[in-house]
């Protein structure tokens, strides 16, 4: 490719390859090598030839003008340091007068200048004077040399200007991939695809659509503000989510509640009762709220008893065996660094300090006994006073508090004190004040040497660092060079001390080892006064535990008493106790959950935190007069002070709650508080779930996946799996292509679901003409969509059929039931032969150009169409021709 561009955009043929590279570089990314997949005719080869012309090229160095015009310079400098050492390598005459004055002089530098004798020394100085003044003498080998020195003194200004090219021309070649060439490959592989590029399915990744519920993948919309803002706007209470199935009430329960809050989810299925439910709810809050603080909940499975001493000793074993490996080796090396300080401390000090501390026993054992004696009145009252102080706070924390403070206050004292004291000795110790005193300029310079590199040693901590740096093409992990540079600081340092001997004797002073053992200590006394002793179970913990403990299991207590007299002669009795606890019953487990709930959430409300419970899965409990009854049933727990309720509820529910009072009231009117209508999404909304599940989905297969969805989020990720699915199969990223094969799919399992209920009614011989149409439908169908003209024509005529069995001709009378089916079947059908005629035509983009200016032509009707399918088939199949006629399709005569 380069030789067609050289004398066009090039100066060489290195800037030829470098632009060669990274078109290949771009070819390599994943997301153009899968948009150059979608067609065949558009490869990389096409891409090379078109990126090869003077246009594209042009274009793409204009983008990067400062960084060639630097790659430029740079290899101008070094072809200039190249073509003068080649110039003076050509001038170079070698001859014994200019090679010996180059041994001569190697000969002197490697032994002359270390001869130990004088004479030896004088002797190669001569011979190398004499040599050069032969080798000068001549023209030819002076010229030599001279060309020889300046060479030499080259080699390093070349290699300079070799590292700055190779630097120039890797940020030159950086800054073409990304903004020079790489847009321009783009726009070529857009021209080779076509005008339709939109009709592709280019996604940059199907991740999220893998993923049927996922925080990651959450996006808000008019119902989750809706629901936080009426959150906000309580203190408490019940809201219920009312929405079709799929539509993301469990989505939008789960989103709805943050980091802060006390939240417990869940489900209610169809088997459980309310004093299950409420078992079950009242042992999630105990669980919930101990793990939330802390706790360990109890387990009820019944071990063995070595399975029970495994389970409590090992993790503490291992625990202390990992304190062990750490701590009994820092002992030792500290044992023995300090074991003669300590032992010439201990022989200096310890009788003075044995005698202070038997002055101080002395002492107190005399006050103490003269009290005892009577002869001491006020300490005997003090002490009286004191004894009485310590009874009245048995049950208050004061003395913990005091004593804490104490101990804290104390160990600061004394840590600072033994801290400071050796830091202040190594100014009045004589010999270090000496040594202080004889510091010269260069043990100054050392000093600050050493204060320097333990400035850049806290400085370069490794764990606030992370990342690579990138040098020529090798890449190095940051926190690895912050060690390396820490420990090349502690070897710098020591080095820098050992070097100077003023800082060596003031490093290696006596005394020393006992200021680095005061400072030990006094960092120990400081940990001592930092530690707090484990916090006690709170009372809430408490009341869960005995809860739980209460909710599932059966306690027994059994007491007996024995009387009696001696051996020879007794009389006596045996009385025997047991006692049971029973599970409680119904209203007494809603007494004892609301207590419990209402201290957690009066504890949790006093920090600005919420408390929510969400019962979902409530629409699945068969009927709304199950719900409803299920409902009544446990309401008695809600209305909890500063506790928000949510529960997923289905549509009749939420329908009831709105026609409260008119004329009616249910079990909705007093248990609910307020209802948040979840409805379908529009297309805007599922443009928002599908670009953040599959980045990069184009505006066809948004509104081809949200059609058959109707706007329901389940249905509309489900979609979006069986799309891929459907390229596999396809194997095409074209929309028509695409939408065939999962449309067709979609049928056969839709109508082969009709047919096997259609199958149950009675028949008659004027019915022959719709089964037999319907028949060879599904023939079609499942000999698959490669003939989409006759898949139409089949589904036309089905339709057709269908349509004219709805009681208008008269001599086909069929039940009602039978033409109910027959009319969902109908519109369904009539549903995929709209959705056929408009994705499964080339020229998508284009036809939805004209058809935007028609009153149907929104795609956001077809979700409509879809939802409409639901309620009556008429009105769908009404809706669907307004849409057909917007798109320029034929209408059914008969709807």
């Amino acid at each position: 490719m380069h030789d067609r561009l050289i004398g066009i955009v090039w100066h060489d043929q290195a800037e030829a390859r470098i632009y060669q590279k990274a078109v290949d570089n771009c070819l390599g990314d994943p997301d153009i090598a899968r948009r150059l997949g979608k067609r065949p005719a558009a490869n990389a080869e096409a891409v090379r030839a078109a990126m090869a012309t003077e246009p594209p090229a042009a274009r793409a160095l204009e983008q990067t003008r400062e960084t060639l015009a630097k790659f430029r310079t740079a290899r101008n400098s070094l072809r200039e340091v190249q073509a003068e050492q080649a110039a003076r390598r050509g001038e170079l005459f070698w001859d014994w007068r200019s090679a010996g004055s180059i041994a001569i002089t190697l000969l002197f530098f490697l032994f002359g200048i270390r001869a130990e004798s004088g004479i030896l020394f004088w002797c190669f100085v001569a011979v190398l004077a004499c040599w050069l003044t032969l080798a000068c003498v001549q023209q030819d080998s002076r010229r030599t040399l001279s060309k020889a020195f300046a060479y030499c003194i080259w080699i390093p200004l070349e290699r300079i200007a070799a590292v700055d090219s190779r630097y120039a021309g890797k940020l030159w070649a950086t800054e073409l991939r990304t903004n020079g060439v790489k847009p321009e490959v783009r726009h070529i592989v857009d021209v080779l695809l076509g005008d339709d590029i939109e009709e592709l399915l280019l996604a940059d990744s199907y991740e999220g659509l893998r993923v049927t519920a996922s925080h990651k993948y959450l996006v808000s919309n008019n119902s989750t503000d809706k629901l936080a803002r009426k959150m906000s706007q309580m203190d408490g209470g019940t809201i219920a989510v009312c929405g079709p199935r799929g539509s993301g009430k469990t989505t939008l329960l789960e989103g709805c509640v943050t980091h802060n809050d006390f939240a417990i989810f869940m489900s209610a299925p169809a088997t459980f009762t309310p004093h299950d439910f409420l078992l079950s709810l009242f042992s999630r809050l105990c669980e919930t709220y101990m793990t939330v603080r802390g706790f360990q909940p109890p387990d009820f499975t019944r071990l063995k008893v070595t399975h029970r001493v495994y389970r409590r000793i090992v993790p503490k074993l291992k625990k202390l065996a990992l304190l062990a490996s750490y701590a009994l080796p820092s002992f030792v090396l500290i044992g023995i660094g300090t074991f003669a300080t300590a032992r010439t401390l201990e022989a200096k000090h310890a009788d003075a300090a044995y005698s202070y501390v038997r002055y101080v026993f002395d002492e107190t054992a005399q006050i103490l006994l003269r009290v005892w004696r009577g002869e001491s009145v006020g300490f005997s009252l003090l002490i009286t006073i004191l004894g009485v102080a310590l009874w009245r706070s048995r049950r208050s924390s004061l003395w913990s508090r005091v004593a804490a403070n104490v101990r804290e206050f104390t160990g600061t004292i004394v840590g600072a004190a033994l801290i400071v004291v050796p830091v202040i000795t190594c100014f009045r110790d004589p010999t270090l004040e000496e040594s202080f005193h004889d510091l010269g300029e260069q043990d100054l310079s050392w000093l600050l040497g050493v204060a320097f590199a333990g400035f850049l040693f806290w400085l370069f901590d490794p764990t606030d660092v992370d990342g690579e740096w990138s040098i020529v093409d090798i890449d190095v992990s940051k926190s690895f060079a912050c060690r390396v540079f820490r420990l090349t600081c502690i070897i710098g340092a020591l080095y820098m001390i050992h070097s100077a001997p003023t800082l060596h004797n003031i490093a290696t002073d006596d005394d020393n080892p006992a200021r680095v053992l005061s400072v030990l200590a006094g960092v120990l006394a400081l940990r001592i006064g930092e530690w707090k002793p484990a916090p006690g179970e709170p009372q809430l913990i408490t009341r869960c535990r005995n809860q739980l403990y209460r909710l599932h299991t059966i306690q027994s207590t059994t007491s007996t008493l024995t009387t009696g007299a001696s051996q020879i002669a007794s009389m006596g009795s045996t009385h025997a106790t047991s006692i049971t606890s029973i599970p409680p019953n119904f209203p007494d487990l809603v007494e004892e959950f609301r207590n419990l709930l209402s201290t957690i959430a009066f504890s949790r409300s006093l920090q600005g935190k919420r408390t929510v419970i969400a019962i979902d899965e409530l629409d699945r409990l068969g009927d709304d007069k199950q719900a409803l009854g299920f409902l009544n049933e446990i309401k008695a727990i809600f209305g909890v002070p500063h506790v928000h309720y949510l529960i997923s509820v289905s549509e009749d529910v939420g329908a009831a709650f709105v026609r409260r009072g008119v004329p009616h009231r249910d079990a909705t009117d007093s248990s609910l508080d307020d209802v948040v209508h979840v409805q379908p999404g529009t297309l805007e909304q599922s443009t928002r779930v599908l670009q953040k599940r599959a980045p990069g989905i184009s505006d066809p297969y948004i509104m081809l996946v949200h059609a058959l969805s109707g706007g329901i989020t389940r249905d509309l990720i489900r979609y979006g799996r069986r799309v891929i699915e459907s390229e596999e199969k396809a194997r095409t990223g074209e929309l028509a292509m695409v939408s065939r094969q999962l449309i067709a799919e979609e049928l056969v399992e839709t109508l082969s679901g009709f047919r096997v209920l259609l199958g149950r009614h009675e028949w008659t011989q004027e019915a022959t003409p719709f089964l037999d149409s319907f028949r060879q439908l599904m023939q079609r169908l499942r000999s698959g969509a490669r003939d989409f003209e006759g898949l139409v024509r089949a589904l036309s005529n089905f339709v057709e059929r269908a349509s004219g069995t709805d009681g208008s001709q008269e001599h086909l009378q069929l039940p009602s039931e039978t033409r109910r089916l027959l009319m969902e079947a109908s519109a369904y059908a009539y549903f995929s032969l709209t959705m056929l005629e408009i994705f499964g035509v080339e020229g998508f983009v284009r036809r939805r150009q004209a058809a935007a200016f028609m009153e149907g032509g929104n795609p956001q009707l077809l979700a409509e169409a879809k939802q409409e399918l639901g309620v009556s088939p008429y009105t769908a199949m009404g809706l669907l021709q307004s849409i057909r006629y917007a798109w320029n399709l034929p209408v059914q005569t008969r709807p």
